[in-house]
């Protein structure tokens, strides 16, 4: 082997340079070909050290060699799912981000109005109600308005608010809170799980693959925990 010179980058055979041989990449031995390796290895020293007088019977061979072959295929296995797990997250991720525009009802008291557009709620009874109530506040807890939604089935029921308090005038734009009560057939007081629904602004991915949204009045929420999807 040469190395360069002090004068004129002249090339200089150096022999301790030439003995000293190239660096090897290390391994951690995790790797399927690492592990087949080490099988390897001990398999040919077990059968070196064998005893004369009781050599190893070809069928503890033959046996070793097939859990070889289980282990080396798990592994490729491990290998070929995983890899199809990322193609499945990223198609899943390119289907979500064809919803931007698109409006999930989220479950949540908090209503973001921005002064012009309906917002479009929700509420989810766990029974059948005779009749429920939809009231909406204003951050310091006076009542804007309020609708009577009548009698509810069990699931979900959807309305608007068109962004106007009882009088009719339309408020500004701000954060609003809505409650939504009602009474069962027994004649006990119930409270619903209220839905408001928001455009789909962004689409991202989290750290473990899954695909979440930004909505237009700032929350983020996951896409697998849509219930309902409004327009």
């Amino acid at each position: 082997m040469t190395t360069t010179g002090p004068m004129s980058n002249i090339p200089v055979y150096d022999p301790t340079v030439a003995k000293s041989g190239a660096s090897t990449s290390s391994s951690n031995g995790t790797s399927a070909a690492d592990q087949t390796q080490n099988f390897l290895k001990l398999l040919i020293a077990q059968i070196q050290n064998q005893d004369p007088m009781s050599p190893m019977d070809a069928s503890t061979m033959t046996s070793q060699m097939s859990q070889l072959n289980m282990v080396t295929s798990m592994s490729n296995m491990n290998t070929s799912m995983t890899a199809m797990l990322n193609q499945m997250q990223s198609v899943n991720f390119m289907n979500q981000a064809s919803l931007i525009g698109h409006s999930p009802a989220v479950a949540g008291n908090t209503i973001s109005f921005d002064g012009s557009n309906l917002v479009i709620l929700g509420a989810n009874a766990s029974n059948p109600l005779s009749s429920a109530v939809a009231t909406i506040t204003d951050a310091t807890g006076n009542v804007i308005n309020s609708a009577s939604l009548g009698a509810v089935t069990a699931g979900m029921k959807n309305f608007e608010w068109d962004g106007r308090d009882a009088s009719g005038n339309r408020v500004a734009p701000g954060v609003y809170n809505i409650s939504i009560n009602g009474t069962n057939l027994a004649g006990a007081t119930e409270s619903l799980t209220a839905y408001v629904a928001s455009p789909v602004a962004a689409v991202s991915k989290g750290s473990n693959g899954e695909s979440l949204l930004t909505l237009q009045d700032g929350r983020q929420i996951n896409a697998s925990t849509i219930q309902q999807w409004v327009n």
